[in-house]
Formats: structure tokens, sequence, C-alpha cells
């Protein structure tokens, strides 16, 4: 914070950096107020504006700033629920798309529940091949509820279609980019449900950027929960799963996604929107008898038939399993012709997967949908973006082999060779990115803190090594430096590592530091900037603590316990959703700084925590890793940068 140096002790030095909210530790002086929170999350009330507004909510409009963070610059398009600008966040200068609900749905009950809902895993999906949410939030002064995501420079793909001449090799590099991309979302437990061309978009038009977009009705996997349209169709009728439109007992699940990627890989190699449509009827009927596959490369067509198989019981259950078959297509069965099922035949009666097997995907049954529901769903998707059809159906697919004999793909391998040896790598906190193959090298890209970049790469090679894998790039473009000082204290976390998925995200990862007028000392003209990192402890247990990282090394505790008084304070850690947090931190001097999370079994000894006058001494890994084996405490951490105005 800045102050005036006449008024402090020789050799003070103000550390204001991870007090939440105001940023003012007890005790340091104050200059001013803190900037506006660079990306709230969704309100905490149930739209208490809207009965306050004359009126209600309006539109947004070009011109509009949301919340003091995004000018709505541009209006792109129009749909069923809203209407998508471009716009920019007035704080980083990042450009963004900006989808605002329109008002009389924004004002539904049930509109506002299912983003609130979908704002815990919507925040929380990380890949390449996926939109990147920012935020879901209310504009408190004209009432607007909208999501903002990263702005993606390119085309939809379904515009594309007739443009698109896309090789074998092409087509299995979508599928698996795609396939990905949806693994990542199955496995923070949301299925799409409404995978069709003009739900991807291709940045620079190219088919290996291809970006999934429009999680908005995407469905979670817990039981009772519902979307806008309820727990029955959900998608465009041209892509949707036959179990979407009622057949073989309603369940949804990851092989939903898997059925609408296998249409859509179809419509890619057709140049056209797939005709599975038409009436209600008919998709259904077209469905039973399978599409057409002679369009798609016959080195794939016996993927894609495992994926369009009718019955969930014999489709492929996971995408997993989907980038497994790209990998070896061959050891899939011929593509062989199946009778049509009678339109007045039963479903089949479900064939539960081997227990423990990758297939044993957890389903939930889905209720019957009334005649009367069905024709509302129908209406609500008619008006809804867009969807078309065009071209012939002819009976296709035939019952599908295991894919356990496939060879394990060098993405996959890659992945989880790296992910097991995270701990091990020197100086580092390292989160894995993008992967690709090509010509037998597996390129990987990181983000996070390296101390050692050069050891932490080579440790990398030698853990793909490890698997009979060759590196190609290892890209440590978004790897921050890490004091070499702190390379003690950062092997510590490291080796207690928490497993599985994460409960915390920076929804941005850089920021620019206010300014004010000319001020005298140090900090003249420096007002800071204000990080946010968002918390889902849903299945967290009470005891963590929460600290604070600076690049000199510091130790800063903001909260040892769940239960403690900062944590419970909601201008400290804001409640968006249940059990969802916002921490808002006011840094005050560039650099890359982190928030480390550590839980399990209290206390979580402050003198241990904080070493606030830079890197803790020698003897410190020593006393925390023994603390942390006591304890059983495992470690989570995300980072950001903050650079000074002017700086790119």
């Amino acid at each position: 914070m800045s102050g005036n140096d006449d008024d402090k002790p020789s050799g003070h030095e103000d550390r204001t950096i991870f007090s939440p909210v105001t940023g003012v530790v007890p005790g340091a002086p104050v200059t001013a107020p803190p900037v506006p929170d660079p990306a709230p999350a969704v309100t905490q009330a149930p739209f208490p504006l809207h009965a306050q507004m004359a009126g209600g909510p309006r539109r947004i409009q070009v011109g509009d700033v949301l919340n003091h963070i995004f000018e709505v610059r541009r209006f792109i398009a129009k749909g069923g629920m809203g209407e998508v600008f471009e716009g920019v966040n007035i704080n980083s200068d990042e450009r963004v798309a900006i989808k605002g609900i329109l008002p009389h749905l924004a004002a539904d009950p049930a509109v506002q529940e299912m983003f609130r809902k979908e704002a815990r895993t919507l925040t929380r999906l990380s890949h390449p091949a996926l939109v990147q949410y920012r935020v879901l939030a209310q504009e408190p002064q004209i009432g607007a509820f909208y999501i903002v995501t990263e702005f993606i420079d390119g085309q939809n793909m379904s515009d594309l279609l007739p443009r698109v001449e896309a090789s074998p090799a092409q087509l299995s590099m979508l599928i698996k980019r795609l396939a990905e991309g949806l693994a990542a979302a199955h496995q923070l437990g949301a299925i799409h449900r409404d995978i069709s061309p003009d739900n991807v978009m291709l940045e620079d038009g190219r088919l290996d950027r291809a970006k999934i977009i429009d999680f908005g009705i995407a469905k979670d996997l817990a039981p009772g929960s519902a979307t806008i349209v309820g727990d029955g169709f959900a998608g465009k009728l041209n892509y949707v799963a036959p179990e979407q439109l009622g057949d073989f007992g309603r369940e949804i699940g990851p092989w939903t996604d898997v059925y609408s990627l296998g249409l859509t890989i179809l419509a890619v190699a057709r140049q056209k929107d797939v005709d599975m449509g038409g009436s209600f009827v008919d998709a259904v009927d077209k469905r039973r008898q399978g599409p057409d596959l002679t369009p798609i490369p016959e080195v794939l067509r016996p993927v894609l038939a495992k994926m369009l198989a009718p019955d969930p019981a014999n489709r492929v259950r996971s995408m997993e399993e989907v980038v497994q078959l790209v990998a070896a297509p061959s050891a899939a069965p011929p593509v062989t012709a199946a009778p049509p099922a009678s339109p007045r035949q039963p479903p089949k009666p479900k064939v539960a997967p081997p227990a423990g097997s990758a297939a044993a995907t957890p389903a939930w049954r889905m209720p019957a949908i009334a005649g009367g529901a069905v024709l509302a769903v129908l209406v609500l998707v008619m008006v809804g973006w867009h969807f078309a059809s065009g071209g012939k159906s002819a009976p296709a697919a035939g019952p599908p082999t295991p894919a356990a004999s496939a060879p394990t793909d060098p993405i996959v391998a890659a992945r989880a060779a790296v992910t097991a040896g995270l701990a091990s790598i020197p100086c580092s906190w390292l989160d894995l990115g993008n992967a690709d193959a090509s010509g037998g090298n597996v390129s990987l890209s990181f983000s996070g803190v390296a101390g050692k970049p050069a050891e932490a790469q080579a440790a990398i090679t030698r853990l793909l090594s490890a698997k009979g894998l060759q590196a190609g790039s290892i890209d440590f473009t978004n790897v921050s430096p890490l004091d070499a000082r702190d390379c003690g204290a950062m092997e510590a976390f490291s080796k207690i590592r928490a497993p599985g998925v994460q409960h915390m995200r920076a929804p941005q990862r850089r920021y620019t530091m206010a300014t004010l007028g000319p001020t005298a000392g140090a900090d003249a003209g420096k007002l800071g900037a204000q990080p946010v990192v968002d918390f889902d402890l849903n299945g967290v247990p009470d005891d963590l603590s929460v600290i604070g990282l600076e690049p000199d090394g510091a130790m800063t505790q903001i909260s040892n316990s769940r239960n403690s008084p900062g944590f419970k304070d909601p201008q400290a850690f804001a409640p968006q959703t249940p059990g969802v947090f916002r921490l808002t931190l006011n840094v005050t001097h560039p650099g890359t700084s982190g928030i480390l999370m550590l839980t399990g079994k209290a206390p979580f000894d402050p003198a241990l925590l904080n070493s606030p006058n830079g890197s803790p001494g020698a003897d410190w890994p020593a006393k925390f890793l023994a603390a942390a084996q006591q304890n059983g405490w495992q470690a989570e951490m995300v980072w950001f940068q903050t650079v000074a105005p002017g700086q790119n």
C-alpha cells in the first residue's frame, strides 16, 4: 500500500499482500480503498433487485459496463436463451464473450437455480478443448444475469462444415481432442448433453484448435439434479442420443455425450449436418436404425459404430474409451448392418458393466416425460441457438467388443506418467495443460512455478522415458520463475500434493495493478491489484488452513480453520453457491504469488505457517513435513501474476 515514508520508522516495510478484501493487516497504514473485485461470481441472494427495479431487469446493451468490470463492445448473436456480445475486462484488457440471459428467463427461479448450481462446475472446467468460463453474475444496476467466457477468435464449426475437408488423421485428432475435453468435464460430474457442430468453435478456423462451448444445459450427475428443461430432453433434435428421446430406460451419462460426439464427427465427414431429426417420432426411429457411416473413412468406421450404438449398454461408455479406440481403431470390430428395432419393441434391459471396469459409470434413471412436457421442451429447443438437418440415413452399427485390448494412447499415458510424478519434479509446483502427440513425440504444456526450469523439464523427460515415451516440446511459457531460496518450501509442499480433483481455482492468472494520483514515497501511485481465488469446499473437511505465498517466500496464514472468524466473514470468504467461496486479495507489488490450502487434521500451527520476513529457515521443510505426516495434511495450490501499470 502507498504511504508517506516520513511517517514510518526507518527500515519499516508495509506487508499488505494477502489480507482478504481490504488488504489491510491490522496496524498497517491505509491510503485508499481497494479497487472493485475483477471477477465477481454469482450473486448470493436470489435476485433481490428484481423486485425493486421498476419493470424488472433489462437486456444488456452495447456500451454497458457490467459490475464495473466487463465493458460490452459488440453484439454477436441472439438465441433462444439470450444474446452474445464481445466485451473486454477493463482491468486486464482481456477480450471476453458475454452471454446475457433474456430478462424473462433470468427472472425465472428455475433458471436462477440452474445457474447457481452450474456455476460450481462451469468455472472449474479447464481443458484446451473447452471454453474457459470466467464468471456467472448479476449486474446490480440493470438486473441482467450473464455469463462471461474467454473470447474465441474463430468461427462456429456448423458454419464451416461445407468447407471442412478433414483427412482420416485430422478426424482422429478431432475426436481425441474433443473426447479428452469432455472427459475432463465428466470427471467433474457434468455432462454437456448438447454436443453438436454449432457448439464447437474453431479458433482461427482450425480443427486442431476446436473448443466446445455452451455448457449452459450441462447436467449434474448427482441424483435429483435438474436443468432448465428438467430431467429429460436437452439439446438439438438432430444430435441428441436415443436415451434423451425416451428410449433405453432414459439413462443419461457420459455415454450420452459419446453418441452426440459421434454424430458431430459424422457431420464433419459429410461436410453437412446429419439427417437424424425431423419429427420427434422420426428422430426416435432414425436412431433405432442407425446413421449411414459410409462418409466416415474406413479406418475410423468401427470407432463411430461403437460410439453410435443405439442402446447405451452396447455403446462406448466413456470418453477415455473413445480416446483408446481412436488410438487403435483396428481393434474395433467390422461394421455390420443390424436390423432396425420395431418401433413398438420395448427397450432392451440394461446390461450392467462388470464391477470395477472402465464402463462401470454411475447412471441415474430419468423419469418419464409426459407428452405435453415433451412438446414444451421441443418448443424451447426450437427457439434455441439453431439446428439444421439434411442428407439420408441407412442402417449401420453392430455389437461392439471390449476396448481393453487397444494399446494405451500416448497422450493418455503421458498424462498419467507426468501426473503421478509431479511431486518429484524439483523446486516446482506445476499443473499439466495441453498434450499432443506427433511423429512419435509427446509435447506437453505446463503452468505454475519453477525455480529450476531446466531441471524440471529434464525430470519431465525422464518421467516420459520411463513409460517408453519420447518427449517433444515441453512448453513452460506459463510457468513463472520461483526464487531459488523458496525451493525447500516448494518441494515440501509438493511432497504432500493432494491427488485427484482440485478444490481451488484462480479464474484469472494475470492482473495489472491500479494507480492513484502522484503521492510521496516508494509506493507512489500504487493502489494494487485484487486477484480472486475460488474454493469449492463441498466434500472438504472443516479442518483446513489457507496460506498466502509471496514472491519473496514470505507466508501469511489467512485462515487456520473453516470455522475461524475470518472464514465465516462473508466479506473475506464471500459465499457464492452452497459450499463455494471467493477469496479476494490485495497485492501491492508485481510478481508471482500463490495461495496454498492445507487439509487434514488440525491444529495448523500459526508459528509454522507464518513467515512475514521472507523465506522460512533451512530447517523449516523438515518441521513442516513432520507436522504434515503426523496430521495427514494434503496441499493444493494456485498461482497468479501481478504486473505494474504499463507492463505487458
